[in-house]
């Protein structure tokens, strides 16, 4: 009895032992949120008064330059409309002055006896200035001088300035599209977003990444590099070092719109799963750019090659890109296998192989469906989907045209012990061989 007493005792400080440590996680992922929310929080008060700042430089710098626009133009209407006054002022200067001198003159001549001094007399009234007396100047009408005034003020102009600064900027608590799930492939990753923003329907999604950890855009030191702009909502970013972190963005617009909305917030990930490789130490193959592209030699036995081990597993795609072609054979092309046995031939049973004709066998079985042809710049996609019990769903597709069915395969193994690197719980899928057969120089193939 003692003894059941002091097991449940221990049997409960595991429990509280478990439950502390979930507990301390926890309290790291909220202190992780809080800190999010804080920095998020002082990294946009800082653009909005940053931007505030801008925009009331740029309004006084407007105001400014408009003002001094409409005074220089009251200068120029003042100064076209002075000349003529200015002119005429001097005309009226110039009279009054000849008038003058007559009247002195006139006045010097009566008081100096003028009798005596005829000549004085006719000699005077030929004067110019006396010729001069009865000519005045046009004074022009006041109507008909300019009244400089001031006009065209916006009366509705601080209803539509606060039109205008009201709907100037927006606090998002998130971005209008964010990053949903990231799931691991070999040698990339499958990176799925998702609309969050109900008022805003975006016609198209531009995906970014970059190497390392980043947990802010503001970064201006990190380099992205746009993987996907389009209207797909998931993409997968190959060509990934296996455990090297990376980060992704993804921002939206609205269909016929120029401005992009703001980034999600970075989201980092890394896959385990080591990309596909050909062996490369078969005969008659060369591979090359990290053993994912093998090519056709001109010397050497014809022959299979595989794949360095089973490790294409089920639920993945897996894509045959044709770099180069040459001459045809009936029994040449890519294929699945459970085993690597067979050195001969793809077209046998325990293999999927699709023919450079297009031709599409099942265990050596050739199907109706015939798929296009494979040549230069071709892509053959197989994705696959574990049924159970050995049984896979395979579809195949060449230039947009699919071929579905069910195959049994033999071989399972366990994935995590074929990748090394602890996939999930899956306990157990199919695991098989990728292989190319062909006779002649020249096929250059790249798997992904």
């Amino acid at each position: 009895m003692a003894q059941q007493l002091i097991q449940n005792v221990v049997d409960i400080m595991d429990n509280a032992h478990s439950q502390q440590q979930q507990l301390t996680e926890s309290m790291s992922l909220l202190s992780e949120a809080k800190q999010q929310v804080k920095f998020s929080a002082d990294q946009s008060k800082k653009f909005l008064k940053e931007h505030f700042k801008w925009l009331e430089e740029k309004v006084i710098e407007k105001l400014n330059c408009r003002l001094n626009e409409l005074l220089l133009e009251v200068d120029r209407v003042t100064e076209v409309a002075l000349s003529p006054l200015t002119d005429c002022e001097e005309m009226l200067n110039t009279g009054i002055s000849s008038a003058a001198r007559v009247m002195e003159e006139g006045k010097k001549i009566l008081g100096n006896n003028p009798n005596d001094h005829i000549e004085d007399l006719v000699k005077f009234k030929d004067n110019p200035d006396t010729r001069q007396l009865n000519s005045i100047p046009e004074i022009p009408c006041l109507a008909d001088v300019p009244y400089l005034s001031v006009d065209n003020f916006h009366p509705d102009l601080e209803s539509k300035l606060h039109e205008l600064f009201e709907n100037e900027g927006r606090v998002l608590e998130r971005a209008p599209a964010q990053i949903s799930e990231i799931q691991e492939r070999p040698g990339s990753l499958l990176i799925t977003w998702a609309e969050v923003d109900d008022e805003v329907e975006a016609g198209e999604f531009c995906l970014q990444y970059c190497y390392g950890r980043v947990q802010s855009n503001e970064d201006k030191n990190i380099t992205f590099h746009t993987a996907y702009t389009g209207s797909h909502t998931q993409c997968t970013v190959r060509h990934l070092r296996t455990n090297t972190p990376y980060s992704f963005r993804v921002r939206s617009r609205p269909e016929g719109e120029v401005k992009w909305s703001i980034w999600s917030i970075p989201r980092t990930a890394h896959t385990t799963i080591p990309h596909y490789q050909w062996s490369n130490a078969i005969e008659g193959y060369s591979t090359s750019n990290e053993d994912k592209t093998a090519t056709r030699l001109p010397e050497g036995q014809t022959r299979v090659l595989y794949s360095s081990g089973n490790s294409y597993c089920c639920g993945f795609p897996i894509t045959f890109r044709v770099l180069d072609a040459g001459e045809k054979t009936p029994f040449d092309g890519i294929g699945l296998s459970a085993n690597d046995e067979d050195i001969e031939t793809l077209q046998r049973s325990n293999s999927i192989f699709v023919a450079t004709s297009g031709s599409v066998f099942v265990d050596g079985q050739e199907m109706k469906t015939k798929l296009p042809m494979l040549t230069r710049g071709s892509a053959a996609t197989i994705e696959t989907e574990d049924l159970g019990n050995g049984k896979v769903r395979v579809s195949i597709e060449v230039e947009g045209k699919v071929v579905t069915f069910d195959w049994k395969a033999e071989q399972t193994r366990d994935v995590s012990q074929i990748m090394g690197l602890g996939m999930g719980t899956a306990a157990s899928s199919v695991c098989l061989f990728f292989g190319m057969r062909f006779s002649h120089e020249d096929w250059k193939v790249g798997v992904e």
